[in-house]
Parts: C-alpha cells; structure tokens; sequence
C-alpha cells in the first residue's frame, strides 16, 4: 500500500514537473511574442499619432508658404507697374529735356538778333540824336529844299518809331522764351521729383519682396524637414507591419490620409470633380491631391485623368516616367480599364516591396466597399513610377 501511494506521488511529480516545462516553454515563447504584437501595436497607434500630427504641421506650413507665394507674386506685379511708370517718366522727361533745349537755342538766336539790331539801332540813334542837336532853320539851311526836309523829318519820325518797336518786339519775345524754358525746367524737375518717389517705393517694394520670398523658402524648408520626418515615420510603420507577418494591408491613417474630401466618401462620389478634373473619392483624386499637398503644383488633367493616363501625361509635360520605385512619387497601375494610381509612402530596404496609401481599392481593409482609404504593402513590380518632385515647373 506504501508503496503504491510512493509511486502515486512519484507520477504526480512527474506530471507536475512536466506541466510546469510546458508553462515555461509558453512563457518563453508565446507570451513574449504577445508582448511583443501589443508593443508593436502600441508603437503603431503612436507612429499613426505622429504622422497625422506631422501632417498637420505640413499643411499649416504648405498654407504659409502659398500666401507668401501670392503675395510675392502681388509684389512683382507692382514692382513691374512702377518699372513701367518709371519707364513712362523717363520718357516725359526726355521730351521735356528737348523742349527745353529747343528753348535755349532759341533764346541764343533771339538774343543774337537782339545784339544785331541793337547795332542797327545803336547806329541809328547816333544820327537821330545827331539830327537832333541841329537846329530846325540849321536843318532847312542844309537842305537841298525844303522837300528835302520833310522827307528828312518823316524818316527820323519813322526811325523813332520803328526802333521802339524792335525793341519792344525784342524785349517781348525774350521775356515769353525765357518764361516757356522756366516752365520746361519746372516740369523737368517736377518728373525727376516723381521719378524718384517712384524709384524709393520700388526699392521698398523689392526690399519686401526679397523679405517675403526669404520668408517663402523658409518655410519650404521647414515643410521638407517635416516631410523628411513623415517619410521615416511612414516607413517605420510600413516596417512595422511587415515585421508583424502580414501584408500590411489595413485601413491605416484614421485621418484616412488628409484627404479632404474623405467625409463624402464614398457615396455619390462621381457627383463631384475635385480642382484637378478627377472625381472625388477615386483613386486619381487623391493621388492628385497628394501631389498638390506634397509638392504645391499639380496639373489639370481633366477629361485625361484615368489612371493609365497619368505616364502619357506625365511624359508630355516633363515629370521623370520611374520604373524603379521612389518614396512620394505616384505609382500607376497599368492594368484594367482605368488602371489604378496610388501613393508611395515608402520602399522596403530591398526595393522589392512599396507601402502604399491609396483611395477607392476594392479590398479587406475597407469591407470591399469602393471609395474608401486604404494601405498596404505591394510588389513594387506592379506600377510605374511618377516623380513629380523632379519636375521643372
């Protein structure tokens, strides 16, 4: 009886020992695996945290740039109009430059016609004056009859009286040419006066303007360090995924990406066209979107826009057509009617795979319903490649 229960004991131990080999086998595998999918999914929610914020900080940056864009480009366009009015002036003074010019060789030619007659009557006074120092009976005695005299007599008078209208003639025409030359010189230096205001504001104006441009590009390079810093992020959390076993495929960002139409996504979503000629909520539409977002210029391609489009496009207007896969360009999925456009968050360290972020695929992470946002991991093979950002606008 001993001795069975000895061996009764004895197996229990055995079990007993072998159950707790079992629980430290789990322990060592199976919950630090779990703890490492709950670390992993903690680290995903922050990462997803981060990036919308990091998106956030992108779009204030990107609208700071563009109303200092706008208000450059309003700067240049008053700078060109005083270059224009200052162009104006400088002809009005040119022209009155001439006039006064044109005044002064005339003052010199009227004041040598002056001298001239000053002569004349220099010389014609000296006789009348001599005439009048001789008597009248003296005059008459001289002459050779008294027709003579009276002939003689009319000529003084006459002389008299043509002489003080030359010299009123003169006087007079001298005082109007000196008043027009004062004239010209008063509106000579009341143009330069003007051309001078309006050299001070244009040099105000382009003080601003290269302040405003300064301010531009500061901006910008903010908006590329904080791009940089999503790129990582999203590249991280494509890791992330791919870490965990799965195709990454998932509904993603829950701010669906920034994408400004997604609260009418995805009813009705063929009613609307959004600024670039693409519907709203398809795969195009954001793909657009996403460009203007990241590189502030995205082409009208209305009435062109299906997706295998895009590379035609894009060859036409000089944007680099990739067939090797590049962060934060646009894939294009040339299969199927329209194709298929997404946006490449990321590329795996072997460039074999894309993380995608992407509208209106029909797949898990979205109920397979259309319209809707989605990410995933996907053969880096199936697009081509569009570089906007390698584009010379």
């Amino acid at each position: 009886m001993k001795n069975n229960l000895v061996k009764v004991l004895q197996s229990k131990k055995r079990q007993l020992a072998w159950l707790l080999a079992v629980f430290a086998l789990f322990s060592s595998v199976i919950l630090p695996q779990t703890a490492f999918a709950n670390e992993s999914d903690d680290r995903r929610k922050e990462l997803l945290a981060e990036t919308a914020e990091l998106r956030d900080q992108i779009k204030g940056l990107q609208d700071e740039a563009t109303k200092l864009h706008e208000q450059a480009d309003s700067l240049e366009k008053e700078i060109a109009i005083l270059k224009n009015e200052q162009e104006t002036l400088r002809k009005q003074i040119e022209l009155k430059q001439a006039e006064h010019d044109r005044i002064v060789l005339e003052i010199e030619s009227t004041q040598k016609r002056i001298d001239d007659n000053n002569e004349a009557i220099g010389y014609s006074i000296a006789q009348y004056y001599y005439s009048g120092e001789v008597s009248t009976i003296e005059r008459i005695a001289s002459a050779q009859s008294f027709s003579s005299f009276l002939d003689q007599e009319v000529n003084l008078s006459s002389l008299s009286d043509t002489l003080f209208a030359i010299v009123e003639e003169n006087t007079a025409l001298k005082t109007e040419l000196v008043a027009k030359k004062n004239e010209a010189e008063r509106i000579m230096n009341d143009l330069e006066d003007q051309k001078a205001v309006l050299a001070q504001k244009e040099q105000e104006q382009a003080t601003l303007l290269a302040q405003t441009q300064a301010d531009e590009n500061s901006y910008n390079e903010r908006k590329k360090e904080q791009e940089a810093k999503l790129a990582e992020k999203n590249k991280e959390l494509a890791e992330l995924s791919r870490s965990l076993g799965n195709s990454g495929l998932t509904a993603g960002d829950p701010g669906k990406g920034g994408y400004p139409y997604s609260g009418v996504c995805p009813a009705q979503q063929d009613w609307y066209a959004d600024p670039w000629g693409m519907y709203i909520c398809e795969c195009v539409s954001y793909a657009a979107w996403k460009v203007e977002q990241y590189y502030g210029n995205m082409p009208y391609w209305g009435g062109i826009g299906n997706a295998n489009q895009w590379p035609t496009n894009a060859y036409n207007l000089g944007i680099p057509v990739l067939y090797s896969p590049k962060a934060n360009t646009v894939g294009i999925m040339m299969s199927g009617y329209y194709g298929h456009a997404v946006w490449i968050e990321a590329v795996s360290n072997d460039g074999s795979q894309v993380y995608i972020s992407q509208y209106n695929a029909w797949n898990a992470a979205t109920n397979y319903t259309w319209g809707e946002y989605s990410e995933q991991w996907a053969p880096a093979s199936s697009f081509v490649y569009l570089d906007f950002g390698s584009w010379n606008r």
